[in-house]
C-alpha cells in the first residue's frame, strides 16, 4: 500500500495544484451573499465529481484492461498518452489566457453544479487525478486499502481550493492578512509554477509507462 501511494503522490499533488480554482474560491468568498456557504456548496461539487470520476475507474479500469489481449502494454500506452496529453495542455496554456469569471449575483448562481463542471473542464488537473486513479485499481490491493488511498487522494486533491476556506472557518480575524499575499503571489506566479509542476507530471507518467513496457 506504501509504495502504490508513494507512486500516486505526485499525481496527487498536480491535481490539486490549481492556482485558477483557489483565485476562484477566493473570489466566490469575497461576495456579499452567504460568501462561505457558496464556497463550501462550490467545493462539495467538486469533491463530488471527483469522487464518482474515481470509483467509477477503480471500479471498471481493470476489469476492461485484462479483458484485453495485452493488458500490461495497453496500460503503459495509456500511461505514455496521459502523459502527452499534459505536455499538451501545458503548452496549449501558453497561448491560451484564461481568467476567471465574474460571479455576478452570487446567490442565484448553482455553485454545486460550477464546482462540477470547474472539475471536468480542469483537463490539466483532470488527467493526473485519472492516471492515479487507474494506478490505483492496477495494482492488486485490497479493497480497504483501495479506499484508503483513494480517500487519501480526493483529500490532497481538494487541498489548494479548499485552503481560503478553511483559513477563514478557522482564522477569521486573520483570514485577510493571510490570504491577500496569497492571492497576489497566485496572481502572478502561479501559472508559472504550475505549469512546470504539470510538465514535470507529463515525463512522469511517459517513463511511467515506459518502465512498466520494459
Amino acid at each position: 500500500m506504501d509504495r502504490t501511494f508513494l507512486e500516486i503522490l505526485p499525481l496527487a499533488i498536480a491535481t490539486t495544484f490549481n492556482p485558477s480554482g483557489l483565485l476562484f474560491v477566493i473570489m466566490i468568498l469575497s461576495g456579499k451573499v452567504k460568501p462561505v456557504r457558496h464556497a463550501f456548496t462550490f467545493l462539495f461539487g467538486a469533491a463530488t465529481f471527483l469522487i464518482v470520476l474515481g470509483l467509477f475507474i477503480m471500479l471498471t479500469f481493470k476489469p476492461a484492461i485484462n479483458s484485453t489481449n495485452h493488458p500490461d502494454a495497453l496500460s503503459s500506452a495509456i500511461d505514455i498518452a496521459l502523459g502527452i496529453l499534459v505536455i499538451v495542455f501545458i503548452g496549449r496554456s501558453f497561448l491560451v489566457k484564461a481568467k476567471p469569471k465574474k460571479t455576478g449575483k452570487a446567490s442565484k448562481r448553482p455553485f454545486f453544479i460550477m464546482g462540477m463542471g470547474y472539475m471536468l473542464i480542469n483537463a490539466s488537473s483532470l488527467i493526473p487525478f485519472i492516471a492515479a486513479n487507474k494506478i490505483i485499481s492496477e495494482n492488486g490491493l485490497g479493497f480497504a486499502e483501495s479506499l484508503t488511498i483513494f480517500a487519501a487522494l480526493i483529500i490532497i486533491a481538494m487541498t489548494m481550493i479548499s485552503f481560503p476556506v478553511l483559513i477563514i472557518v478557522t482564522m477569521p480575524g486573520k483570514s485577510e492578512r493571510i490570504m491577500g499575499p496569497v492571492k497576489t503571489f497566485m496572481s502572478k506566479h502561479g501559472s508559472q509554477i504550475a505549469r512546470i509542476y504539470f510538465f514535470l507530471m507529463g515525463i512522469y507518467l511517459i517513463a511511467h509507462g515506459v518502465r512498466n513496457l520494459l
